[in-house]
């Protein structure tokens, strides 16, 4: 056997023996459709070069949608040349099993990979621990029916790693009741095997489909069985590749009040003895602003007269209500009532006034009279019955509508400034197209948390900008 040969050189000889592209397009079509966020967090598990990663991200950016990579390989060489294709990502050399994950990703997937694993079932444990709710698992390997993974078993036996197939990865992932299976769909096209029949052909493309590195080898007896059985082969033969595309529940796992008042203690590091006192249901508290986050804000809006619409458990208000006169408006009785409870608690009572008011109706809008300023913080599902993490890559599918909020809003106030917090998972541009405006990206402690959208009569342009605010900084009472 040769034991010079790299993998790259192989796969370049294999590949000329495909014939009719690639599942590619089947993989952009299921990523478009099943995709809960405009925003990916792309983990790619033996991202090799990244020249095919490339190919994917490319297409999906020009579709509007932004992508940061994190990819890892075991492979040194490949690692270089990944970085080099990803100047902006982080890519890592090491198995990923003995990698820790310290956030969650929207999308997992592995290209023609996840047959190196000897631990397939701790693979995808790993990546389902780690893929956020609503998050893609994708697996694109070869089927069954692929006469590529028959010579293969042919070749080397039926319990080597390779002997792997979209149809395993099915089986595996029913048996989780935390994702389901929502793309499903075999590419077909031919293989010519006339093109393996040269001995230094075989050899390479025997290193490829082997699914063992190149550094461990094929036995001699392996090689002289494909010379054997490759003469067997048709010239042109079918070749058909799974893509199978998971996806994880939107469902909040130990969703429970103690869960909730951990992210109120974080999100509220000034007033933690108070949070195991604040009024409101889950929903409503988990949906809740960070301190500094609206700190930041109220320091935007100049001192005067503020209308907060959607204000849930009256988080955002009791921040707001430190520095202005606030009217809090919401549909919701219950949350009303909780929020008044929250003013209490938060000694802001005096500042702020909540009615029960249809953000939907105009009439009910109008006669609340004007303002110096308006935030917004509409709920980000489309459907209230909908899970709290199913929100839509549309930014207007909200509720109530963010453009028909806006419009109505803007009748009433032709020149207050009006700010809308937004879900980082949609596509936030589109908010361009109903008036200039500044979007802004807001990280909290480094980590990205929503936009802040302005829009103001002074604004003839619209315009990005980012801020970073540090939760550390506590002041003293």
């Amino acid at each position: 056997m040769n034991n010079k040969l790299n993998y790259e050189e192989c796969l370049k000889e294999f590949k000329k023996s495909l014939v009719g592209g690639s599942e590619f397009d089947m993989l952009i079509e299921g990523i478009i459709k099943n995709i809960s966020t405009n925003r990916i967090r792309w983990f790619d598990v033996g991202i090799g070069d990244g020249h095919y990663l490339k190919k994917i991200v490319t297409t999906l950016e020009e579709k509007g949608f932004m992508v940061g990579v994190i990819g890892i390989d075991s492979d040194e060489k490949a690692v270089e040349e990944a970085k080099v294709t990803f100047p902006n990502g982080k890519i890592i050399h090491g198995d990923f099993l003995n990698k820790d994950l310290e956030r969650k990703f929207d999308v997992f997937i592995f290209n023609q990979s996840i047959y190196y694993f000897h631990n397939k079932n701790s693979v995808i444990e790993k990546c389902l621990k780690n893929l956020a709710e609503g998050g893609l698992l994708i697996c694109v390997c070869w089927s069954e029916k692929d006469k590529i993974f028959q010579f293969h078993k042919s070749v080397f036996g039926k319990w080597t790693l390779g002997a792997f197939t979209s149809e395993n990865f099915k089986e595996l992932i029913s048996k989780n009741k935390d994702v389901d299976i929502v793309y499903d769909k075999l590419f077909k096209a031919r293989v010519d095997f006339r093109l393996w029949k040269n001995s230094a052909n075989l050899e390479k493309n025997l290193y490829v489909i082997s699914r063992i590195p190149v550094s461990e080898g094929i036995s001699e007896g392996n090689l002289e069985l494909a010379k054997e059985l490759v003469n067997k082969q048709k010239g042109n033969e079918i070749r058909v590749n799974g893509v199978v595309i998971a996806k994880k529940s939107y469902n909040i796992s130990n969703f429970t009040r103690e869960k909730i008042e951990a992210l109120l203690e974080e999100r509220f590091p000034n007033y933690t003895e108070e949070i195991s006192k604040i009024k409101g249901d889950l929903e409503a508290l988990f949906m809740g602003s960070w301190e500094k986050e609206t700190e930041y804000l109220s320091d935007y809006i100049d001192s005067g007269k503020v209308l907060e619409v959607c204000c849930a458990a009256g988080l955002k208000s009791v921040i707001l209500a430190k520095k202005h006169k606030v009217i809090a408006i919401d549909i919701n009785k219950d949350r009303l009532n909780a929020a008044k409870d929250n003013a209490l608690l938060f000694k802001v009572n005096k500042n702020v006034e909540f009615k029960k008011i249809d953000a939907e109706n105009f009439n009910e809008l109008k006669r609340l009279g004007g303002f110096d300023a308006i935030y917004v913080d509409v709920d980000w599902r489309e459907n209230l019955y909908h899970p709290i993490k199913k929100q839509n890559i549309d930014p207007f599918k909200t509720c109530p509508r963010t453009d028909e909020l806006y419009l109505n809003l803007r009748k009433l106030h032709p020149k207050t400034p009006i700010i809308f917090k937004i879900s980082p998972f949609v596509r936030v541009k589109d908010l361009t197209k109903l008036d200039p405006c500044v979007i802004e990206e807001l990280y909290i402690d480094e980590k990205f948390l929503s936009y802040n959208v302005y829009f103001d009569a002074k604004i003839k342009k619209s315009r990005w900008q980012a801020i970073h605010l540090f939760n550390k900084e506590i002041i003293q009472k």
